[in-house]
């Protein structure tokens, strides 16, 4: 009888192993993170990181919907972050990786940054003007 449990056992650690692994998933490393969907009329606003540094195609833009999309072109890991009102981030991504996310700004003057270590601190801080 002992035999047959033990058997039973390792049978379920098996089965469960497996469907650990099965819920992993693979990944395609080389495939882009992206959190939000994207609407059709938003205005898309690219963002490049690097090590301590945002470059924008654009820091002046029509209020509405807007899709802040961050590529991470940097040896480090980095996100944006929307600060205050209405608020938004991408993902902590790595190097080569892009993620994105959309809000709907009102006119006015927005702060994006890195929350990542003390990289803000270090001067990832990008200002937007909504008008």
């Amino acid at each position: 009888m002992r035999g047959a449990m033990s058997r039973a056992l390792r049978g379920s650690v098996v089965v469960g192993a497996l469907l650990a692994l099965a819920a992993c998933g693979g990944s395609d490393t080389d495939a882009p993170s992206v959190t939000s969907p994207q609407p059709a009329d938003a205005t898309v606003v690219e963002v490049s990181a690097v090590e301590y540094a945002f470059t924008a195609s654009e820091t002046e833009i029509d209020a509405g919907s807007i899709t802040f999309e961050l590529t991470n072109e940097g040896e480090m890991s980095h996100d944006l972050v929307l600060d205050g009102d209405p608020g938004g981030a991408t993902s902590v991504i790595g190097p080569d990786e892009t993620d994105r996310f959309t809000v709907d700004l009102e006119p006015g003057d927005y702060t994006l940054y890195c929350s990542v270590g003390n990289h803000r601190a270090l001067g990832m801080v990008l200002t937007i003007t909504v008008s």
